[in-house]
């Protein structure tokens, strides 16, 4: 598969140059990566600590908790409590609507993560909700093995172990200086996840 561009990580200048055996087929572009934290590209926040006095099976939110955060690529599986809201703060503060990647933030499953989206959902406190106009690009630093195994080495507690938001937000990450360059690589990567998705699928069924 040819790209019309490829990036590295380079010291602080920038140019665009040819190789003369690919030039061609593609363009290559040298585009400056540089080192941030998550919070720079992204909101970290996290739920809230609905009671469960108030949960009803027959409830119009299904309340998303750490148990629920199962990473199937883009889709996420849930089976949790129900409960009805009816003040406009809370669901403004806390329905899952538009897209979010999540944080499992406390047990066994720290630093999982999964991309989530339903209007009719709100978010338990200890997940952790990651909210960017860099979604994807996000998601593919958040779900390498390198976030993960990080999570788990800072997490602290003897029974249950947890991690803070401000741990997830602290969180250091390479990525492209220039703002498009950061979605044209959200896009490629994403588009490849479909990609492989589709031939699993596809697979399966034949």
């Amino acid at each position: 598969m040819l790209f019309h561009f490829l990036t590295y990580a380079v010291p602080k200048y920038d140019h665009k140059f040819e190789l003369n055996s690919y030039e061609k087929l593609c363009e290559v572009y040298i585009v400056v990566w540089e080192q941030r934290k998550l919070q720079e590209i992204a909101e970290v926040s996290t739920g809230k600590a609905f009671k469960s006095s108030k949960f009803d099976k027959y409830g119009k939110f299904e309340v998303i908790t750490n148990k629920n955060v199962q990473d199937i690529k883009n889709n996420i599986h849930t089976q949790g409590d129900r409960i009805n809201i009816e003040n406009s703060d809370t669901l403004k503060a806390y329905r899952l609507s538009g897209e979010n990647i999540l944080v499992t933030m406390d047990g066994v499953n720290i630093g999982k993560v999964g991309k989530f989206s339903n209007n009719k959902a709100v978010l338990a406190q200890r997940v952790g909700r990651i909210k960017s106009k860099y979604i994807n690009f996000t998601y593919q630093i958040l779900s390498d093995d390198k976030f993960l195994n990080l999570m788990n080495k800072v997490s602290v507690g003897n029974a249950i172990k947890h991690i803070s938001l401000q741990q997830i937000a602290e969180y250091s990450l390479f990525a492209p200086s220039d703002e498009k360059e950061i979605l044209k690589v959200g896009s490629i990567l994403n588009n490849v996840d479909l990609t492989i998705a589709s031939n699993q699928r596809e697979y399966i069924y034949h």
